[in-house]
């Protein structure tokens, strides 16, 4: 029979492996939750391929309206919005300081790639109804915004819509430095990151 010592380093090495699989997947994935730690933690070493095979999840949109361009030009801008308050923040600091300036404003808003059928279908009809109501309240000297709903985990999505868009400018919501954060992950802190292009963080209080 084993020992005790043995059995305690077999279940130390388990739980680390699946901790640290599981820090990394949601990081990678942006699957903010923290039950994803309990299932790594039970899984250990076997998480690895689930997480692998579940962080390769490919972009794609899957709601797309067009808007229009100001002609003259202009800073192209892209913002990441998801209907929190960090995210509302964020969007009006567009609006208050880049609306003289702005050429083109694109909004996109990325669903989970694990939901299916049903499930899937209500969050895109929620995220399009969330992405509306953010549009119909931004001042009219920004232009007509493109509106993307876009599958995917979020930094990657937002990554790859910047590319496709070709933007100056991408812009997200900043989240806190809590213990939350450290444990979730920051996709804010993931664009700063990765991103070739320049990145504002809207952590700017209202005024």
């Amino acid at each position: 029979m084993p020992d005790l010592w043995s059995v305690l380093l077999f279940v130390t090495v388990w739980l680390t492996v699946g901790l640290v699989t599981a820090a990394w997947f949601v990081l990678r994935a942006g699957h903010a939750h923290l039950l994803w730690y309990v299932v790594g933690g039970l899984l250990g070493p076997l998480f690895i391929p689930i997480a692998v095979e579940r962080g390769r999840a490919t972009t794609r949109p899957v709601d797309v309206r067009e808007g229009r361009p100001r002609r003259t030009g202009g800073v192209r801008v892209l913002v990441g919005v998801d209907g929190s308050p960090d995210s509302d923040r964020a969007l009006r600091a567009v609006a208050r300081t880049l609306a003289g300036t702005t050429g083109e404003l694109v909004l996109v808003s990325v669903t989970s790639p694990d939901r299916i059928g049903r499930e899937a279908e209500d969050e895109r009809r929620a995220t399009r109804r969330m992405l509306d109501e953010r549009v119909r309240g931004l001042p009219g000297d920004l232009p007509e915004p493109t509106t993307e709903v876009v599958v995917g985990h979020p930094a990657d999505a937002l990554l790859a819509m910047a590319e496709a868009h070709d933007v100056d400018l991408l812009v997200a919501g900043r989240h806190g430095h809590g213990l939350r954060d450290r444990l979730l992950g920051s996709v804010a802190e993931d664009l700063t990151r990765r991103s070739s292009r320049a990145v504002l963080l809207g952590s700017l209080s209202d005024r």
